[in-house]
């Protein structure tokens, strides 16, 4: 059996935010294989409920049917970072655009929602 060597770029276009954690907004900051990747020039970005924040973040190299992991997290100041929870980007070999739901990270939040969009190239 053969196997491609072909390997993808994935583009992170757009995070929605539906329900944040804390009172008013959330301090977040994505992660990729436990590295920060988003914002790149601060520590964190306020994201307020009901909006959508543009990304222009591209993760490179990956084979066809691998599963990207992002993590969106929650920046605190006077305690450690809360991981809100996850966001499993399956490329399957499609080009296209995407949308995927955060799944929640229980232990660390209750209501917050998020979806990302994101491409495949």
């Amino acid at each position: 059996m053969k196997t491609s060597k072909f390997a993808y770029t994935v583009r992170l276009s757009r995070l929605h935010c539906y329900f944040v954690e804390e009172n008013q907004y959330d301090d977040v900051f994505l992660k990729y294989k436990g590295k920060k990747i988003w914002p790149k020039d601060k520590k964190q970005q306020p994201v307020m409920m009901d909006t959508t924040t543009d990304l222009d973040i591209e993760i490179s190299g990956i084979a066809r049917n691998e599963t990207v992991k992002i993590d969106l997290w929650d920046w605190d100041l006077l305690s450690p970072n809360d991981k809100l929870g996850s966001f499993h980007l399956v490329v399957e070999g499609d080009f296209g655009s995407f949308s995927t739901d955060m799944i929640q990270n229980l232990k660390e939040t209750k209501k917050a929602k998020y979806t990302l969009d994101w491409g495949v190239f």
